[in-house]
């Protein structure tokens, strides 16, 4: 029974699964930062291309290249692991995730241009809009994948993340889309409240069925759950993630319905709100992924008898 307690004492990461912190804590704060940052920009500037505004795609051009491409080269450290890191597109969603920003920041940045000095409709811009709002798609979703692929954390593993990615990104950009109609007389604001709405709803029901899913899949992913709802990281999950992120900018939203006047301030708090509840997310995700244990419980006191 000694050689037992010392065994477990020695190898309890073996027995126990141990929380995920390389990509949430110390450097892994960047890592979560171009993370979020690379869906709000994607998303807002897919939002900015449906609402044809060309102040919105800057924004998000520059989130994704500037933001999202700084983030990720401070993380890596050293410019030779960066280059190290994209050629191997044909294995990783990290490597095409790279590519997908080196695309973007190319097409987008080419896009924005002739469209500022171009501003009709010519084929060569319908072109470029196409390729750019896919190639948004693509980074505002890929960190889905990304998660998706890492071995041994089940929370991660569920089909329907990069789902919930894409939309929280693209629910940042309509918010994002909707302070810019206040400067912006040619973004429609009613069509812009709207779809962000939408978009809420749809949000907050795809955390919920995602949390349902993971808390059914199996006890690890059980754990994560119960860390987010009821542990250490619940003072960030409800009042970050639901009420900033959620429940504020409906009221918010709701509130244009029934109202006349805009009033620009509380449209602007109701943006800043959907910003910091979408980063949060991607937090609490991140923070409450856990490993699977080599070796079950059951399983080792079944090999000691």
């Amino acid at each position: 029974m000694q050689a037992t307690r010392q065994w477990m004492n020695t190898h309890e990461w073996m027995l126990k699964g141990n929380k995920q912190t390389e990509w949430i804590e110390k450097r892994g704060i960047l890592l979560w930062l171009a993370f979020y940052t690379g869906g709000l920009g994607g998303g807002l500037y897919l939002v900015s291309l449906f609402f044809n505004n060309i102040w919105g795609m800057l924004i998000g051009w520059f989130i994704v290249a500037g933001l999202k491409g700084s983030f990720h080269l401070i993380f890596l450290g050293k410019p030779s692991r960066f280059w190290r890191l994209i050629m191997h597109p044909q294995t990783s969603w990290l490597s095409r995730g790279l590519w997908f920003v080196l695309g973007f920041s190319g097409f987008g940045f080419l896009t924005i241009l002739l469209y500022y000095f171009l501003p009709e409709q010519t084929t060569a811009i319908l072109i470029l809009k196409l390729i750019s709002g896919l190639l948004a798609l693509c980074v505002a979703t890929y960190t889905g994948f990304v998660l998706n692929t890492v071995k041994g954390v089940p929370f991660w593993e569920i089909p329907l993340l990069p789902l919930l990615f894409v939309t929280c990104g693209i629910l940042g950009g309509f918010g994002m889309i909707v302070a810019i109609a206040l400067f912006d007389p040619g973004v429609s604001i009613v069509i812009a409240e709207n779809g962000s709405r939408l978009l809420l709803v749809i949000n907050a029901a795809l955390i919920a069925i995602y949390l349902l899913i993971a808390s059914r899949k199996d006890p690890v992913s059980m754990q994560s759950v119960l860390y987010q709802i009821k542990g250490g990281i619940a003072k960030v999950f409800w009042p970050g993630v639901i009420i900033l992120g959620i429940i504020i900018p409906l009221c918010v939203a709701l509130y244009g319905m029934v109202s006349e006047d805009g009033m620009a301030g509380l449209i602007i708090t109701g943006t800043i709100c959907e910003i910091l509840g979408g980063m949060l997310l991607r937090y609490c995700i991140l923070k409450s992924a856990i490993y699977s244990p080599i070796i079950s419980f059951k399983d080792f006191k079944r090999s000691q008898v």
